[in-house]
């Protein structure tokens, strides 16, 4: 197996046009690498590949099953290859299950779990070809432990960790790898996001949600796709004590904990991305 090394990449990064995805663009984009940005608001999109020449604008909606290949083909018809594919537009609706609408709960799946499969599907047959390639999903520490208001989104999680775990053997032995970012809380305009307010070029400033860098996630990311071994990692590393929860007298605290405080926890979540929406700080 031989790992292109930085610089000499090409690299297809989803969800680009904000947050995590931007982060990671411009990051690859800054080792020399060519980058194909892909995101569905074109502003956005554009303004992060006037940060870098080396960022390719894709204006694609991933839950489109046309629009996918259209675009893997695009890209290896221009480009000859992808050696790295980063599975990063994600979305997540917030409430209990039962308070969301049927379009929320195919959103989260369409984007989060269907389009992240289709598209690696997709790329997957070049890079066996080829006997190299990495994929790496952006997970979350959510697909350790599902609590309100994400009870949707951390079962998306929990689908892209088993397709990490069934690819990695499929894959074994190829010159393919594939690897598992898995985050804890980012600081990004996720939560505006998930109120379905997407910010754009010229909106009034926004605070971002409470959390980590998102160039810490971001340089997991680069780091991934040099290893030359499967990578599952978390962001920050001592988040990865989340998946303790996976640990039957763990598992049954929280039950307890998101049984009593799950409805607290989630107006106030609910609250934040509202504040986040309107561009109002959160008082500390």
């Amino acid at each position: 197996m031989v790992v292109p090394p930085p610089g000499s990449r090409v690299v297809l990064v989803t969800g680009a046009s904000s947050g995590i995805g931007r982060e990671t663009a411009l990051h690859f984009a800054r080792l020399g690498d060519t980058v194909v940005g892909v995101a569905r608001h074109e502003p956005a999109l554009r303004e992060v590949a006037d940060e870098h020449t080396g960022i390719h604008q894709e204006v694609v909606d991933v839950t489109d099953a046309a629009a996918r290949v259209d675009l893997v083909d695009r890209v290896l018809r221009q480009f000859g290859r992808v050696d790295v594919l980063v599975n990063n537009a994600g979305v997540g609706p917030l409430g209990y299950l039962h308070e969301l609408t049927a379009d929320d709960v195919e959103r989260v799946y369409d984007t989060n779990v269907v389009a992240v499969a289709d598209l690696t599907r997709l790329v997957l047959p070049d890079m066996l070809r080829r006997s190299d390639g990495a994929v790496i999903m952006l997970s979350s520490v959510a697909a350790w432990a599902s609590v309100p208001p994400m009870t949707a989104y951390a079962s998306s999680k929990f689908a892209v960790d088993g397709l990490v775990e069934g690819l990695r053997r499929e894959t074994w032995g190829t010159g393919v790898l594939v690897h598992s970012i898995n985050p804890g809380p980012i600081a990004t305009d996720y939560l505006a996001r998930a109120a379905n307010r997407s910010p754009q070029p010229g909106d009034p400033p926004r605070s971002s949600a409470p959390g980590f860098p998102a160039s810490w996630v971001a340089e997991a990311v680069v780091d991934a796709a040099g290893a030359r071994r499967p990578v599952t990692r978390s962001v920050p590393r001592v988040a990865g004590v989340v998946r303790l929860a996976q640990v039957p007298p763990v598992g049954a605290v929280l039950d307890l904990v998101f049984g009593r405080f799950g409805r607290l926890v989630t107006d106030r979540v609910r609250s934040m991305a509202q504040e986040q929406a309107r561009g109002v700080r959160t008082p500390g």
